[in-house]
């Protein structure tokens, strides 16, 4: 007897295996500081303190990882993907690392180095999945890691490797 699923249930199915597959993957760490070297040096231009975690797991070797963005008018923002051009689309994001003025919006606090306080909020899907996220303010600047892998263990982790590394 041959069973069918709806479609909108194969949809929702796939779309969440999307986002969980690379985390089941294995995983190796990738030097933050290597593969986003040009975004970084563009983001050192303005006067907000570029702070990111050295290293974030991912499913894929350094060498298929591209950076994107830098300076903004207000901060930065830089982008992690597994193609060029991604412009944050779901099929090839991996993680967004922000800084600018800002007010944190995140519900659930979570304590974090040096005494901090920030927020969190898990990967969240509906029509599609959307990355797990972690902020704080540190000096008057509201800091954003967003990856699609993340739990809350790990985004706590993310937090802290930036704050404890200092600017880049």
């Amino acid at each position: 007897m041959a069973v069918t699923i709806p479609r909108a249930s194969a949809i929702a199915f796939v779309a969440a295996l999307a986002i969980v597959a690379p985390a089941l993957a294995a995983s190796r760490p990738a030097n933050l500081l290597k593969v986003l070297a040009v975004q970084i040096a563009s983001a050192k231009k303005d006067r907000v303190a570029v702070l990111l975690p050295t290293t974030l797991s991912a499913d894929a070797p350094a060498s298929r990882l591209y950076g994107s963005g830098g300076a903004t008018s207000r901060g930065y923002d830089i982008q992690l993907a597994y193609a060029r051009n991604c412009f944050d689309a779901t099929a090839c994001f991996l993680a967004d690392f922000w800084g600018n003025p800002g007010k944190i919006y995140l519900q659930t606090r979570v304590a974090l180095a040096h005494g901090l306080t920030g927020a969190y909020r898990g990967i969240s899907c509906g029509a599609s999945c959307g990355p797990a996220t972690i902020q704080w303010k540190e000096t008057g600047v509201l800091y954003t890691v967003q990856w699609r892998a993340g739990t809350k263990a790990t985004m706590i982790a993310l937090a802290d490797s930036a704050i404890e590394a200092g600017p880049r």
